[in-house]
């Protein structure tokens, strides 16, 4: 089943996966133990809304990754929807099994049908903050806009640049199409500081302004990162006129994961 696992998570990278961030300052050592807000036990539930056209839209099923992605939307009053929330999750591993090399394991679930179990990386240190945002089915689409990135200190009006090349396989007809390496040119702005009302509560946060520049386009995400709860909002303008929203409801700590087996046969993923 380890060798099972290791399958599930190369396979979240191959479509297209080319370049990283190369500004994105990683850790050798002490990768998960000095993290303050991506904790190991910790989860993050996300609500998301997906805008075409003014209309708010939810996901009915949602699976695979880049070209081979299978998805449908149905209007966002929907009951009966497999994708009605976005579950983050830190999970300890060993470092021989991290999906990415010096970045901590964080997964993404889709609830309430949990049929699907894909892994990523992030980046906490004393130098910034950095995660893989979703990419399963629809959500692919986040490949072409800048990924949720704050570097320290916080300081209203910093700005830094990046660049990331992305493959054809992440393109659809919904969120734009192109033939061979795509180069996204990021741009990031702390815009602001100010306190705003959650799930969570009242909080202050940074609301970091983000473009990625390339032929296709300009797409773009405001963040709004907590010093507690790391990014607890996120919003993009993708190419086509698409939106998507996703903000937390819920944050846990301490929490111990069932393992893959388990998972799939009680689609739980919290041990009881």
């Amino acid at each position: 089943m380890k060798i099972a696992f290791l399958f599930l998570m190369l396979l979240y990278f191959l479509p297209g996966f080319t370049q990283q961030y190369d500004s994105v300052i990683l850790e050798e050592e002490q990768i998960d133990e000095n993290n303050e807000i991506y904790k190991t036990g910790s989860v993050f539930i996300y609500d998301y809304e997906i805008v075409i056209s003014g209309k708010k839209n939810k996901l009915k099923y949602n699976r695979e990754f880049g070209k081979n992605a299978e998805f449908q939307l149905v209007s966002g009053d929907s009951v009966a929807v497999d994708v009605e929330k976005i579950h983050l999750i830190v999970q300890p591993v060993e470092d021989e099994e991290r999906s990415n090399e010096n970045q901590t394991q964080i997964s993404y679930l889709q609830g309430p049908k949990f049929d699907a179990f894909a892994s990523t990386g992030a980046v906490e240190n004393g130098s910034n903050v950095w995660i893989h945002p979703i990419r399963e089915g629809f959500f692919s689409c986040l490949e072409t806009a800048p990924f949720p990135f704050v570097k320290k200190p916080l300081i209203v009006g910093a700005e830094w640049t990046d660049q990331m090349a992305i493959g054809a396989a992440w393109g659809n007809e919904l969120w734009g199409q192109w033939t061979g390496s795509l180069l996204l040119t990021y741009h990031y702005k702390v815009a602001e500081k100010k306190t705003i009302t959650t799930k969570l509560g009242t909080m202050e946060v940074f609301v970091v302004e983000s473009t990625a520049n390339s032929t296709m386009g300009t797409t773009s995400l405001v963040s709004y990162f907590s010093k507690q709860y790391g990014f607890v909002r996120l919003d993009y303008d993708l190419l086509n006129g698409l939106e998507v929203n996703m903000w937390v409801t819920e944050a846990m700590t301490g929490q111990t994961f069932n393992n893959i087996p388990t998972f799939f046969r009680t689609k739980k993923y919290i041990k009881e």
